[in-house]
Formats: C-alpha cells, sequence, structure tokens
C-alpha cells in the first residue's frame, strides 16, 4: 500500500505543475517551523460532455433522425394462440385464453434509491402481432403497472385486430398503439414508474362455428402471436426528484499512525468551483453526508445546491439556450475532523426540470454541458 506520505509528495509535484501556490515560504526557515498551512489552487479542470457521448444508442437507449431520446422495452410471445387454444372437440369457442404473466423491467434496484415525483407525458405501448386466423378476433387485454406500493391498472378497452385477406394473403402483421388517446391511466401507469408489468386476458372470435366451415380443424394452421413494446419518449417534467446512493467512506483516515504528516482532519479547508453552462432542461443540486451506520447519525453535511441550473425550453419543450451557473462546494476543517467518525457517506442529488416541474420538456442526445472546475485547498502540513 502507498503510504500517504508518498501521496502527499506526488500531489505537490502535481501541484507545482498544474497549479499555483498562493502562500510562499522561506525554505532556509522551514527547519525551524512545526506546520505549513499553504492555500494551494488547481488549474482549471474542463469539459463539453452531450448524452451521446456517454451513452450510445442501442435496443433499450433509442435516438431517432432528430436525436430525440426514447426509452424502449420489449416483451415477447405475450400472446401465442393457436386453433386449438380456441376448441373444444369439433366445435370452435367463442373465447381463448391469453395466461397472465408478468414482466419484469430489471429497475427495482435503481427503483428503491429514488423518491420524489415526475411524469413521462407521452407514452405509448404496442401490440404487435402476427395473425392468420380469417375469423375477426377481439382481444381484452389487461395490464397493470406494480410500483414500489401503488398498482395502477390500464383501463384498455378490447380492440379488434386485422385479419390476412385470404386467399391473396396468408397471414397478416400489423400492430396496436396503445396511448394516453385511448389509455388515460398510461402515462400515470408509466411514471409509477414500474418494477414490473403484469398482464392478461383473452381472444374472443365473433361467430361460433364448426372447425370444418373454414376449412381447419382443431389443429389447423391458423396462429396468433404477439408481443409488447413498451415506448418511452423522454418528454417529461420532474419536480423535486431525488437519488440518493450510500458508499463506504473512503475519506475515512485508516491508518492512524502518528508520522503522516497529512491527515483528513488536518484540512483548513477543501473548495471545489465550478462554472457550468447547461444546455439540459434539467436541474441538478447534491447534497453529501457522512453517516454512522452504528448510531444511524448523520455526522455533518455538505450542501451544493444549483450545481446545474437548468437551460430554458420553448413550447414545444425543447432547449432553447444555454444557462450559465457559477456555484462551490466546501467542504470546512469542521466537516474533515468528523470524518472519522462515519462508516459510510451518503450523496442526495436532486433534480428538477425547467420550471420545477410545471412544464414538459424533451431530453435529446446533442445537449451539451460545458463546464470549468478548479480546486482551492488549504492543509495544515505537519513536519514534526
Amino acid at each position: 500500500m502507498i503510504k500517504r506520505s508518498f501521496l502527499f509528495i506526488s500531489v505537490i509535484i502535481a501541484l507545482s505543475i498544474t497549479g499555483c501556490i498562493k502562500d510562499t515560504y522561506n525554505m532556509k526557515m522551514l527547519s525551524k517551523q512545526a506546520h505549513l498551512s499553504p492555500t494551494l489552487a488547481i488549474s482549471a479542470v474542463k469539459g463539453n460532455i452531450s448524452l451521446s457521448d456517454i451513452l450510445k444508442s442501442n435496443d433499450t437507449v433509442v435516438y431517432d433522425q432528430d436525436k430525440f431520446v426514447t426509452l424502449v422495452f420489449k416483451k415477447d410471445s405475450v400472446v401465442d394462440l393457436k386453433l386449438s387454444d380456441f376448441s373444444k372437440g369439433t366445435l370452435i369457442q367463442r373465447t381463448a385464453i391469453i395466461n397472465p404473466d408478468s414482466y419484469d423491467l430489471k429497475i427495482k434496484d435503481v427503483l428503491s434509491h429514488i423518491t420524489g415525483h415526475f411524469l413521462i407525458s407521452n407514452p405509448s405501448i404496442k401490440f404487435n402481432y402476427t395473425n392468420s386466423f380469417t375469423d375477426s378476433i377481439k382481444i381484452d387485454l389487461n395490464v397493470a403497472g406494480k410500483g414500489k406500493d401503488t398498482t395502477i391498472n390500464l383501463n384498455l378497452a378490447p380492440f379488434s385486430l386485422k385479419k390476412p385477406n385470404i386467399p391473396v394473403q396468408q397471414e397478416i402483421t400489423a400492430s396496436y398503439i396503445i396511448d394516453k388517446t385511448n389509455s388515460s391511466n398510461l402515462p400515470q401507469l408509466i411514471s409509477l414508474p414500474p418494477e414490473a408489468i403484469n398482464y392478461s386476458g383473452t381472444a374472443k372470435m365473433t361467430s361460433l362455428m364448426k372447425s370444418g366451415q373454414t376449412g381447419n380443424n382443431v389443429i389447423g394452421t391458423n396462429h396468433l402471436l404477439g408481443s409488447l413494446e413498451i415506448d418511452i419518449p423522454l418528454d417529461l417534467r420532474m419536480s423535486n426528484l431525488q437519488f440518493a446512493d450510500t458508499v463506504d467512506n473512503f475519506l475515512k483516515d485508516k491508518n492512524s499512525g502518528n508520522n503522516d504528516p497529512l491527515k483528513p482532519k488536518d484540512f483548513q479547508l477543501l473548495r471545489i468551483n465550478i462554472t457550468a453552462k447547461n444546455g439540459f432542461p434539467l436541474g441538478v443540486s447534491m447534497k453529501m453526508c457522512l453517516y454512522n451506520s452504528s448510531t444511524n447519525d448523520t455526522t455533518s453535511t455538505v450542501n451544493a445546491k444549483d450545481i446545474l441550473k437548468p437551460a430554458t425550453v420553448d413550447n414545444n419543450g425543447k432547449t432553447s439556450g444555454v444557462t450559465e451557473t457559477s456555484t462551490s462546494i466546501e467542504f470546512t476543517k469542521e466537516f474533515f475532523k468528523k470524518v472519522n467518525t462515519a462508516d459510510k457517506i451518503i450523496f442526495w442529488f436532486t433534480l428538477n426540470s425547467t420550471g420545477n416541474g410545471s412544464q414538459d420538456v424533451k431530453i435529446y442526445s446533442d445537449y451539451r454541458i460545458n463546464f470549468n472546475a478548479s480546486l482551492v485547498v488549504k492543509p495544515d502540513i505537519n513536519l514534526k
């Protein structure tokens, strides 16, 4: 393990190259001094990033030709019915059962860290199907989203499927679109957000007939295969949406030796100055807490409000410019004195869309954040 004294020397070398020391000392007098307390400033670190720089388009995250972002979740074989599923002996029944099942979106762990409110404005569900039945079929699909402690039903009216034009067409592939025009509950269901989508239902033929009347028997070739595609365009609003994450205290002094010239509690000040030009219609604040899991106590907290202020948007929810923000995240001597009293650090990130969640905003992959960050640190270096 690299000793902290060597690490400290390395930092000083790096600072001498990339930064400046605001306080100077007479090197001839160092042997007579017990400690130093210089103020060190590291030159700005610059960055310019967009969503597409860190997240490439894939099967789940889709960027359209205008670079608008949509999340896509797919579930195959939601419906898989043959003629025999409608049959009882030689008589065709009116109704076949769509067996109950569930689609796990695999976001439960993420949702366990999130509180607050957001609304997805224009989600949709596509029921994609291939149908070779010549008789009309009506689907009654029961869909419900299950959140942490809430379930919302889709409340969708039964809908008819297109059928092939026999004999020219043996089967037909088509989609039925479910959106807020035929299900007013859909935005609320998707905005839970759901950990899982539960579904079941029935498929009903419009007439009762003998299997021989259609030229098929109960083991005929008729087949209905359907899948679900959940499209979540990032057309949304957020109000105090908070994401919390707990990590081990990486600042804790794990070696209590007295020979180390620099310890966390010896810092007089550490400040990060940030200037950012934000092209996203989302504002971000951060809170960092030292936490003792044995006593369930928060021993010290650092607040950083408005790290990013949201960009303005036009009437369509697209950003119409950038918003510049200057802020400082300051860690005081009192904070560093309490570092060793905590075994965990909790980070809280709070997000608000433009207008504090009062209007819809749209997320595009080419929105950018341009930032400069600099570090000012004032250690108390013990030379004894």
